[in-house]
């Protein structure tokens, strides 16, 4: 109960900063002939809809992760078959001035149990958040490899890293350190969803050093099957 009174909470406060964003915009309309002021408003508007959008899809998505994974039947995964076809599809769609997102299939096949179409979801995630907080020209790095009993998906960034006091906070629901302007193609939920996703199939996802020493990584590490 605490924690579903937490999460109402939490919706209810995402969702009243872009409707009192949209409140204002729509108020000044009606009190402005300015064309330049006009074309503002409507730019407004359309960034808090966008922005409405993504969080109701994300704060569904996120709302019945839990049942849905508890009652799936994970099956075996090719890891690095995954994560080829997941960056094949990125490039197809890449734009020309987004950062490069590069892959190495390893020649051993990695096995690990699990959901997936979930688990492509959680490393577009992951993937994305990357990308946002490269420069155009940089070049994210997908790398997959086995540790121990484990297989470790790491995803290196070219962005400005993530100090080790912040690391954990940016797992929580509807936290984010992006700037004002960029949250409307972002909910604050990517990062959730994905831990969510990422343990209940029993691994962990974790902000380490990335090993240039500029960047970030982000490394998903789940039992081998």
């Amino acid at each position: 109960i605490d924690a579903t009174e937490t999460f109402a909470a939490d919706v209810a406060h995402e969702l009243k900063n872009p409707l009192a964003s949209m409140a204002s915009a729509v108020e000044s309309l009606g009190k402005t002939t300015d064309p330049a002021i006009t074309a503002q408003l409507h730019a407004i508007l359309s960034d808090d809809v966008r922005r409405l959008d993504r969080s109701v899809t994300d704060i569904s998505e996120l709302s019945r992760l839990d049942g849905e994974l508890s009652r799936t039947s994970f099956e075996k995964i090719d890891v690095g078959a995954m994560l080829e076809t997941v960056v094949a599809a990125r490039d197809l769609r890449r734009s020309a001035t987004a950062p490069t997102v590069t892959f190495d299939k390893p020649r051993a096949r990695l096995w690990i149990m699990g959901d997936e179409p979930r688990l492509v979801r959680a490393i577009e995630n992951l993937i994305d958040n990357a990308v946002s907080f490269s420069p155009p020209d940089a070049t994210v790095t997908v790398l997959v490899a086995r540790e121990d009993a484990t297989i470790a998906v790491c995803i290196d960034d070219s962005g400005p890293g993530i100090p080790l006091v912040r690391r954990d906070a940016i797992f929580r629901r509807f936290h984010s350190e992006r700037p004002e302007d960029d949250f409307a193609r972002h909910s604050g939920l990517g990062l959730a969803i994905a831990k969510t996703i990422v343990e209940a199939m029993g691994g962990s996802v974790a902000v380490e050093d990335s090993p240039s020493g500029a960047g970030a990584r982000f490394a998903i590490r789940l039992p081998i099957a």
